[in-house]
């Protein structure tokens, strides 16, 4: 965690827009500070605020750095002076920890890409097969049945079942059906070639 992170997650954006001299209303809603305005249009979340008014936005530091002209180290350190935050500001960066962080981050955002990437085969997989049950129904009784509505009547139940529990699945029970999503996208990718979508 830099010291960015540990400011921002020790200082609230409303609590220094108060001390700073914003006036906080009802709803953490408030005069923008950056323009003149009669009616309250900047919204102060917890961790960011933003002015629907002249779009201003940003953090706690960027908050402190636009009230006084600073640099972000010196919105850092005014805010680690003002909440007497204690933290060492000048202390350097322990690269292993922010690495460790980076890490963490990638990882993150791998195993997002990777969920996405499984709901989004069991997603196609359905609605092509809910498209061949639809298209390729008999429409009278001597019609001769198309071999993609049988394999749609087949497979269907079980890829409604699939895509239905996928999102209620934690993340172990979503690594452990890997290997099945697999197999159902090489099943997709297989009908698209031989029968189109």
């Amino acid at each position: 965690m830099t010291i960015f992170d540990e400011v921002k997650s020790l200082v609230d954006v409303p609590t220094a827009a108060r001390s700073y001299g914003v006036e906080v209303s009802r709803g953490n809603m408030a005069l923008c500070p950056f323009h003149r305005e009669r009616q309250p249009s900047c919204k102060l979340y917890e961790d960011y605020y933003y002015c629907f008014g002249c779009q201003a936005h940003g953090d706690v530091i960027k908050l402190v750095q636009e009230l006084f002209g600073l640099t972000p180290i010196e919105a850092v350190k005014q805010l680690n002076s003002d909440f007497a935050l204690g933290l060492d500001v000048d202390k350097p960066p322990d690269m292993e920890a922010v690495a460790r962080r980076r890490r963490e981050i990638a990882e993150r955002k791998a195993e997002k890409a990777r969920v996405e990437h499984m709901y989004d085969v069991l997603l196609k997989y359905f609605t092509l097969l809910d498209k061949y049950k639809m298209l390729y129904a008999p429409t009278s009784p001597n019609d001769e049945t198309d071999k993609r509505f049988i394999y749609a009547l087949q497979n269907i139940g079980y890829a409604e079942y699939m895509l239905e529990t996928f999102n209620r699945f934690d993340k172990e029970q979503q690594s452990e059906i890997k290997l099945e999503v697999d197999r159902i996208e090489r099943e997709y990718k297989r009908c698209v070639e031989e029968w189109g979508e």
